[in-house]
């Protein structure tokens, strides 16, 4: 899901809730945003918004093929 250069990123909805549909479009669906917000947030442990080199590790070994 990549935004145009220079393109600013929604602004998150009233109270700071993710908003999917802000991100939607291009062929990815709100459902498809919503997912991956899902998947990104069990990586993003402290919340922050971002993901450590804790979470990234972590991110590698469950990805991990047998």
């Amino acid at each position: 899901m990549s935004k145009a250069k220079g393109a600013k990123a929604p602004v998150p909805a009233k109270g700071g809730a993710f908003d999917a549909k802000a991100w939607a479009g291009n062929g990815v669906s709100e459902e498809e945003v919503a997912n991956i917000k899902q998947a990104f947030d069990l990586f993003d442990t402290d919340q922050g918004g971002s993901i450590d080199i804790k979470g990234i590790i972590s991110l590698m070994q469950s990805s991990k093929l047998p």
